[in-house]
């Protein structure tokens, strides 16, 4: 029983995953730019609606449940007029990256508004403008880069005086806001990305010093590093803090991945060493 099958303000059925239903046999449909069954699709797409919503994650899958039963009844009862919804969604694009141009970059708005208006709907640039004229979004110039910025008018200040950067590693997931403008990266930092799920930029500080390959084995209780790139000038023995703040870093990727031990790639034999990373 499904869904579907129901009338969804009477459905008895809990939360559900993709599993749950019958899969479409054939191929696989065009979601986004990638391939995923029918099933997920729907989903998906009742997601992004709003007519169910996430309940749970068990590892990689997800269930889901109608909304009504996720929220309380006085939040789904309040009504926000779509043009302050649109407004909302494209102001938080630039809250996310904080220094998006007008277009954007990588189909960052494409969920939220066609470029121009029409009788039937408004456009995202008569939405910026309105944000603009309204001292949410301020534009600013950038040096080395390009055409003008904007940048949420309470962030001004960090621009101004911004603060000394952490002496941290991170692996940055390909999904993170910070990679959505990979002309802006290359203008800022000298870095040259191309998307992909599984080599992870390193950042450190606020330089991007080099990429890393990992792969969990979910099945061994172990994440093992395929390869590792560092950055043309780059010397991580050299670099002050780093050996340390990127064992940290390794201790927290087997933390997320569930793992008890790290594995390095025979190439790897200098890494190994330097990172010797216990759980």
């Amino acid at each position: 029983m499904s869904w579907a099958a129901r009338d969804p303000g009477s459905s008895a059925e809990g939360p559900l995953s993709s599993l749950d239903f019958e899969r479409e046999t054939g191929p696989t449909k065009d979601w986004f730019g990638m391939p995923e069954n029918a099933v997920r699709a729907v989903l998906e797409a009742f997601t992004v609606t709003g007519v169910i919503g996430l309940a749970r994650r068990d590892g990689n899958r997800r269930y889901y449940d109608l909304l009504e039963r996720l929220l309380p009844a006085e939040v789904l009862a309040h009504e926000v007029p779509e043009r302050e919804q649109l407004l909302h969604k494209l102001l938080s694009r630039y809250r996310a990256h904080g220094l998006l141009g007008p277009g954007g970059a990588g189909g960052t708005f494409d969920r939220i508004a066609p470029p121009k208006s029409t009788p039937e709907r408004v456009g995202r640039n008569e939405l910026r403008e309105e944000l603009v004229e309204l001292g949410a979004l301020v534009p600013v110039d950038v040096e080395g880069v390009r055409g003008k910025r904007l940048v949420l008018a309470e962030e001004l200040a960090l621009l101004q005086a911004p603060p000394e950067p952490t002496p941290s590693v991170a692996f940055i997931a390909p999904f993170d806001s910070l990679l959505w403008d990979t002309a802006l990266l290359a203008s800022l930092f000298a870095f040259d990305y191309r998307w992909g799920y599984y080599v992870l930029p390193i950042v450190f500080g606020d330089r991007f010093v080099g990429r890393i390959e990992p792969r969990i084995d979910r099945d061994r209780a172990r994440v093992e590093v395929l390869d590792v790139w560092w950055e043309d000038g780059f010397a991580p023995r050299r670099a002050d803090g780093f050996v340390d703040a990127m064992r940290d870093a390794l201790r927290a990727y087997l933390r997320f991945a569930g793992a008890g031990r790290l594995e390095w790639a025979p190439n790897l034999t200098t890494e190994k060493r330097l990172f010797l990373t216990r759980p």
